[in-house]
């Protein structure tokens, strides 16, 4: 017999499976009593708001944890960017 939280999170699985813009293969999914919690790695911030959206928009969900980290390369980009845009 499947409980409430196998169902959420073959939804959500399946939520992300369909979204192209998500890298679904670098994401886990845990549930527990309707309480998300999505973590991985991608390499785009607004991957992380997609994933974190098709998340929420399952039915049963009652809370989102985005534990969903940019890649290092990504991050050191960003370091970059930063640090020449305070130069200015």
């Amino acid at each position: 017999m499947h409980s409430q939280s196998e169902d959420v999170r073959a939804g959500v699985l399946n939520a992300l499976y369909w979204d192209l813009r998500v890298p679904r293969d670098h994401l886990s999914v845990d549930v527990e009593n309707g309480w998300v919690t999505v973590s991985g790695t991608v390499d785009l911030p607004y991957q992380r708001t997609c994933a974190e959206f098709d998340a929420r928009s399952v039915p049963g969900v009652v809370g989102v944890t985005n534990l969903i980290r940019l890649t290092e390369a990504q991050r050191a980009g960003r370091r970059a960017d930063q640090v020449a845009e305070s130069r200015h």
